[in-house]
């Protein structure tokens, strides 16, 4: 009798309790500002009771595939407004990181004023990268795969400067072959990171936005900010 009446619960009983739901989220490749908007999102959906991994891709690839939502869940950090061009994500409204929008120089230099002050230049950007893509629309730009390459192109006097953000391009100073490069102050903008979800899970949104809010209360997200600019600054 003990044996059906457990059989009766199992089948009746909700299968969330049971099973753990488990999320995937795409986010860009070699980034480093993802070194510190993974731990934050790991545990806001640990309190949720959800797991979630990480897959990397190519900037604009990352977008497209969150945005079709197939295979993955949501897209781990970007600048609010692109849901204009990918209607099926939804940003979550709480900033996790803040993102500097600086300009690298091998050769040039001048007092750096907003976009148009960067139009008279031969422009190195990375592919998918939101604020450059908008913020040199119609200059003279040319839009490569990855940092390295802008790197190193710049090294090699092919463009005049390149712009990136601040903490992906930290790591590069640290080599040797980037020590004559300079980044020209101030930032040319500064903006606010978000969480995205495709829009299939758009009823994880209140749920998101309230631990995440938690969390900015407690000082979490800016621990994990201050931890990982600490480890940055120490690396030789």
């Amino acid at each position: 009798m003990k044996i059906k009446i457990l059989l009766i619960l199992f089948f009746f009983l909700p299968f969330s309790l049971f099973a753990t739901q488990t999320l995937a989220i795409t986010s860009v490749n070699h980034s480093q500002i993802s070194k510190v908007t993974q731990p934050i999102l790991i545990e806001a959906y640990k309190r949720l009771g959800i797991d979630v991994s990480f897959e990397d891709y190519p900037a604009k690839r990352s977008l497209h595939l969150a945005n079709e939502g197939k295979y993955f869940d949501g897209e781990l950090h970007r600048i609010k407004g692109l849901e204009k061009r990918y209607p099926n994500l939804v940003y979550v409204p709480v900033v996790i990181f803040r993102l500097e929008a600086i300009v690298i120089s091998k050769k040039v230099r001048f007092k750096v004023e907003g976009w148009e002050s960067v139009r008279p230049f031969m422009i190195g950007i990375r592919r998918g990268v939101i604020f450059a893509l908008n913020g040199t629309r119609d200059m003279n730009r040319t839009i490569l795969n990855s940092n390295e390459r802008l790197f190193s192109m710049l090294n090699g006097n092919r463009f005049d400067i390149i712009i990136a953000s601040r903490i992906n391009a930290s790591k590069f100073f640290a080599e040797e072959k980037n020590k004559k490069l300079m980044v020209l102050e101030p930032p040319i903008e500064s903006y606010n990171m978000y969480h995205y979800l495709n829009k299939k899970n758009a009823h994880l949104l209140p749920k998101l936005t309230k631990v995440l809010q938690d969390m900015e209360n407690e000082g979490l997200i800016q621990k994990y900010k201050d931890d990982f600019l600490k480890q940055l600054s120490s690396m030789p």
